[in-house]
């Protein structure tokens, strides 16, 4: 049984399925052996993408998730009848995006949910509301003039250089008033936080920006109703059993054998472990045999953080009327970066502001409670606006670094790593073991699309095919016995 979590089933538009690739046109190689029964490990959007690709081919194939619900770190909630996003929420980049694409497919109409066009800013230090050319420019600076001058500041810095090392040399260089200076260290820290979900320090610098675009705004469309419109058309017809944590994935020449904390085990030819990196990083689920010492190595090197949500439903959109429809605030103290707070109204899902708080500033939420971090993002909020602010009828703070099956939120690239460690993990063990998720491929490390890719990615290799077919089951589709 598939929980939804309180939020009405999905209507599913059309039992069709498409043709996708991972946008390459070889079939990946590294199966030994033929394959007739696949255990997935993970019901993420990779992990359902593989099986969903799977069962269309008449594979069998059973997905164990150890949540009670599916989706991973893609989880719509519904918060007093608004559905909120509480891990990813855009489609990044949506012309020619692959989810854009599948969305499509099963009917989920996507909103246009770029903020940047009615961002405003809001100074602590300063006391004051910052100038529409103010905030114009402090966009600027985050999208495309430090962005452009990444180059120059590697080749100045080194190849080693962390992403810290580049904000400090270009503040220092830009020539800028204190004020604005600060406010760019503000919105540059933030940005990458944002972007590596963890300390600037720990971003490579070189490896900052390089992930294959697709077209249109980076901060492009939302998927009308949440992500979970999207998993759950994924998901059906599949064989998922939700509540067993794998803990021990053996393989042998002649297959493999996947056992559950609850005593439970499952034999098939091959397994597909899409566990987060946050989950690999703390050694689970145990491999026998263990991994390679160069999987091991690239699982250290690559970064995993924190990154956070604060998501408040009113009964009305106050702050839209306060000239605030999205904004960015600025802390007093230097030492702390921007805040993005994002009105969900803009976007079609009620009066629903979500304060995103990064890698540095999470400990606000992880470490001192839900009420306080309510209080947190109440007190910034009523600064901006210049008073207090009604209280909210309904709170959802999310905990994604404690949370033992995802361990934190995205992947990033370290100044000790490279694009080519995410790649390696993306490659088969012994034939038998293999692995999807956003953490395996470079090309789009960290987004929802790349975990979404990889999936198909790894359907190509196991049915040697260069593009497979996605989309809802049928029952008569199923193969095994539930297809009986």
């Amino acid at each position: 049984m598939i929980v939804l979590d309180g939020l009405s089933p999905v209507r599913v538009v059309a039992l069709t399925a498409e043709s996708f690739d991972d946008g390459r046109t070889d079939v990946p190689s590294g199966v030994a052996g033929p394959v007739e029964r696949v255990v997935v490990v993970g019901a993420g959007i990779a992990g359902l993408t593989v099986a969903n690709a799977l069962t269309h081919a008449g594979v069998e194939c059973v997905v164990l998730e150890a949540r009670d619900r599916i989706g991973g770190r893609l989880h719509t909630v519904d918060l007093a009848g608004s559905p909120v996003d509480l891990g990813g929420s855009w489609i990044h980049m949506p012309t020619g995006n692959p989810m854009s694409a599948f969305a499509r497919q099963i009917g989920v109409p996507r909103r246009n949910a770029d903020p940047e066009p009615e961002m405003a800013g809001f100074d602590c230090a300063e006391g004051r509301r910052l100038s529409a050319a103010e905030t114009e420019e402090l966009l600027g600076l985050y999208g495309e003039v430090f962005p452009e001058a990444a180059g120059a500041l590697v080749a100045a810095l080194g190849p080693d250089a962390s992403a810290a090392d580049g904000i400090e040399a270009f503040v220092a260089g830009a020539g800028l008033a204190p004020g604005p200076a600060r406010r760019a260290r503000q919105m540059l820290y933030a940005v990458i936080e944002a972007e590596s979900a963890d300390l600037a320090e720990r971003q490579s610098l070189r490896w900052m920006w390089n992930e294959l675009e697709y077209g249109g705004n980076y901060l492009g469309d939302v998927p009308e109703g949440g992500y979970r419109r999207l998993t759950e058309a994924m998901a059906t017809g599949i064989d998922v059993r939700l509540g067993v944590e794998v803990t021990e994935v053996v393989t042998s020449a002649g297959g493999v054998r996947v056992r559950g904390a609850d005593g439970c085990s499952e034999k098939g030819s091959h397994v597909m472990v899409t566990v987060p990196l946050g989950v690999l990083k703390r050694g689970a689920p145990r491999f026998s045999p263990g991994l390679p010492p160069d999987r091991l190595a690239a699982i250290g090197r690559l970064g995993f953080g924190r990154f956070e949500k604060v998501a408040l439903r009113f009964d009305e959109p106050f702050w839209r009327a306060e000239g605030f429809p999205h904004m960015m605030v600025f802390p007093r103290d230097p030492g702390e970066w921007m805040v993005w707070v994002m009105g969900l109204d803009a976007f079609g899902a009620g009066p629903v502001l979500v304060f995103f708080v990064f890698h540095s500033a999470a400990g606000r939420v992880l470490d001192q409670g839900r009420d306080d971090a309510v209080r947190w993002a109440l007190g910034m909020l009523a600064e901006a606006i210049g008073r207090p602010c009604p209280e909210p009828v309904a709170v959802a703070v999310t905990s994604w670094s404690a949370d033992p099956y995802a361990g934190g939120a995205y992947t990033h690239i370290t100044p000790a790593a490279s694009p080519a460690d995410a790649d390696l993990l993306g490659e088969p063990v012994g034939g038998r073991l293999l692995f999807a998720g956003e953490h395996t491929q470079s090309a789009r490390l960290a987004y929802a699309d790349g975990a979404l890719t990889s999936g198909i990615r790894e359907a190509k290799r196991l049915l040697g095919r260069s593009s497979v077919h996605i989309g809802p089951v049928a029952a008569d589709q199923v193969p095994g016995e539930r297809g009986k």
